[in-house]
């Protein structure tokens, strides 16, 4: 179709128009280039309450309210809080070595039992306060609320040598294997390391430091 001479000169125009606002409105809209800062570790509740109302740790809240130990994790303490993802891990471990005897088994988060949390469960609770900025590359072992050791550390990484001059420190929550703890820097160390997705959540009482998601609950393996 063939507009008049003075009807495209119009569209043009507008079509001018548009673009400009456009490339305007896109211009104003790099607000994520924008530094907001160093997000707030503060959390104004407090740990129990913190893990049960996130989406990522609220079956942790129901497993500590099942064992009975909703006032350790709300003392003056710090948790290393397993994920729903690592929970989930361990139930299909659990659920694929019964399945070896029964094919029909059946085991869900509701079946763990009471006395495995109860042993276990203290194993990721801390006295006191612990924090990453007090946290040592070699680290330091710590005895949890069970009895049981973990050496907790923070270590850099060597993943983006020759991009950044200060390389980025991580949150590693440590098992002993065997008898005694081996050195830190041990290559062939058989002590099982674990990453900490998120650090330094500060509650009204507490600490929490959260466990990447590939870690089993309980460290369970049934090798």
């Amino acid at each position: 179709m063939k507009y008049p001479l003075n009807t495209y000169k119009k569209m043009k125009n507008i079509g001018l128009i548009i673009l400009v606002f456009v490339t305007l409105y896109a211009c104003n809209s790099d607000d994520y280039l924008v530094d907001g800062g160093i997000s707030d570790e503060n959390v104004n509740a407090t740990t129990f309450d913190f893990i049960k109302s996130h989406k990522q740790l609220d079956t942790l809240a129901i497993l500590i309210e099942k064992a009975g130990m909703t006032t350790e994790v709300n003392g003056e303490n710090t948790l290393f809080a397993p994920n729903n993802t690592s929970i989930k891990l361990y139930v299909n471990k659990v659920l694929e070595v019964m399945r070896n005897e029964d094919p029909q088994a059946q085991f869900t988060v509701n079946d763990i039992h009471v006395d495995t949390l109860k042993k276990y469960m203290g194993g990721f609770i801390f006295p006191g306060k612990i924090k990453r900025e007090n946290m040592t590359k070699e680290g330091e072992v710590l005895t949890a609320l069970n009895g049981e050791e973990r050496r907790i550390s923070l270590e850099p990484t060597d993943n983006y040598s020759g991009q950044l001059e200060t390389f980025p420190e991580y949150v590693y929550f440590t098992y002993k294997v065997g008898d005694d703890w081996e050195a830190w820097d041990d290559g062939n160390s058989d002590d099982k390391k674990y990453l900490i997705r998120t650090s330094n959540i500060s509650t009204t009482n507490g600490v929490v430091h959260v466990l990447q998601g590939s870690y089993v609950l309980f460290n369970y393996d049934p090798k």
